[in-house]
């Protein structure tokens, strides 16, 4: 993807600053695209260093974990979580990467989406 155009292929990462959802406050955050519902909305999971998921009942099999220096982007060992999808609004996402806020991280190995459908 050209570094002038936001990447919102399955498999591409999202670093979004000041990203806010389920009633969360706003703070910086990986997002995984696993693809598109339609032309103006994106799907997607976050990904997150919070592993507290990991040990939760309900949650520890329904993330997919990202190994320590797995990737350039990912500094830390990391989770998807995939316990609740992300609907984001294409037009918001283009925004934010024209005024700066969101950045294309990187994209994941395939095997990842792969991993997120066994998941689910």
């Amino acid at each position: 993807m050209p570094p002038n155009r936001i990447d919102l292929s399955a498999g591409s990462v999202l670093h979004i600053r000041g990203f806010s959802s389920r009633g969360h406050p706003p703070k910086d955050k990986y997002i995984f695209i696993i693809g598109q519902k339609s032309d103006s909305e994106a799907l997607g999971f976050l990904i997150s260093s919070q592993l507290a998921y990991l040990r939760q009942e309900v949650y520890k099999n329904e993330v997919v974990k990202v190994p320590h220096n797995s990737t350039t982007f990912l500094r830390f060992e990391s989770i998807i979580q995939c316990f609740t999808m992300e609907r984001l609004s294409v037009t918001a996402l283009c925004e934010g990467f024209e005024n700066g806020s969101i950045g294309n991280a990187g994209k994941m190995p395939v095997r990842y989406l792969h991993r997120i459908r066994e998941v689910g």
